[in-house]
């Protein structure tokens, strides 16, 4: 059985009837469509890429030491040590290694690699960790092979990494220094 439904619709509704039922049902779509909210248009021009901005290199490069600690530089020996574990020539720059002192006891290091874009250097000695990480502001704690952390991140010209004796202590450095 099949229904012919113009006809119907012609008969009991007529010409006239239909016209405004089309009429009412295109009014309430465009009704409707001024009540939803419009979407964004895709930006088809280039966006520009930002340009790096040039680092400033900071005095004192690591700010003020909190509570009754000093940053003080380390000898010749210390220094050349550490210099040889870092393999600096990755980050592209001179290092400064300090002793975090409280009281005449060495409580903690501190160990910046100055370079054109300590970031960089930062983020792929952080994509190099082994183990989980722990995120501060500003900063990153790595687990080393040895159980010790040590805080990554960037101050001035400076990839900076923070060790202390304890985690605590190195959370404690950290903040001071990247806050």
């Amino acid at each position: 059985m099949e229904r012919n439904f113009s006809g119907l619709f012609n008969r009991r509704v007529g010409p006239l009837g239909a016209l405004v039922i089309v009429a009412v049902g295109i009014a309430l779509t465009v009704a409707v469509a001024q009540l939803l909210p419009e979407r964004d248009e895709p930006e088809t021009a280039a966006t520009p890429t930002p340009t790096a901005t040039p680092c400033k290199a900071l005095d004192p490069p690591y700010g003020k030491p909190p509570q009754d600690l000093t940053y003080d530089p380390v000898d010749a020996a210390t220094r050349a040590q550490t210099v040889e574990a870092l393999h600096p020539e990755e980050g592209g720059g001179k290092v400064d290694v300090r002793e975090v002192r409280q009281g005449g006891v060495v409580v903690g290091r501190i160990v910046g690699v100055t370079s054109r874009d300590p970031t960089k250097y930062a983020a792929r000695l952080i994509a190099s960790a082994d183990g989980e990480l722990e995120r501060g502001t500003g900063y990153a704690i790595l687990p080393l092979e040895s159980g010790a952390r040590v805080a990554i991140g960037v101050k001035g010209c400076r990839t900076v990494l923070v060790n202390a004796r304890d985690t605590d202590g190195t959370r404690l450095l950290a903040a001071a220094i990247f806050g």
